[in-house]
């Protein structure tokens, strides 16, 4: 989980050799389908099980200064200032149901809905189906592919560069 800039968010590394990102995309995806069904078929004290889990992480003493400093400068930076945030987020966990829970997957993660994303593949140079996906450019026309790049996603977001790039531009 990630929050930035006020924007709430998953993050998946993913490094493979053997799959192409369109692969990896995919499987990510399934993950989710499949995650949604177990969420769903999962028991009501098994879904508790994994509340109290969370409210106990949530709740877990900083290991050292330098964890604390990071989370007290996070709100800082978001302009949040809410120094007791794990506190505040372990009250709202309270009231969290099943259903909440899911109807949250469903806006937020589930594939099959619409939700935003931002998928940044990094291909390598390998050889064979891990490269599928990699565009083909020469050393020549390296500079005017990446000016082109940048120009679509100039025009995608208007011309606005600094800061959030307003998701209903989208």
């Amino acid at each position: 989980m990630r929050w930035t800039y006020g924007i709430c968010g998953m993050i998946f590394k993913v490094v493979t050799n053997v799959k192409s990102a369109s692969n990896v995309v995919a499987r990510v995806d399934q993950f989710f389908q499949e995650y949604r069904e177990e969420l769903e078929s999962m028991s009501d004290i098994d879904f508790l099980e994994h509340v109290i889990g969370l409210a106990n992480h949530k709740l877990d003493m900083f290991n050292n200064l330098s964890e604390e400093t990071d989370t007290l400068w996070g709100e800082i930076r978001d302009g949040r200032f809410s120094w007791q945030v794990w506190r505040d987020e372990t009250i709202c966990l309270r009231s969290l149901t099943k259903e909440d829970a899911l109807k949250a997957f469903d806006t937020w993660l589930n594939p099959v809905g619409r939700r935003n994303i931002l998928a940044v593949q990094v291909i390598g140079n390998g050889k064979g189906d891990v490269s599928t996906d990699r565009p083909r450019v020469s050393e020549d026309e390296i500079g005017d592919f990446l000016d082109a790049q940048v120009s679509g996603f100039h025009r995608s977001c208007k011309g606005q560069t600094w800061g959030r790039v307003n998701s209903k531009l989208f």
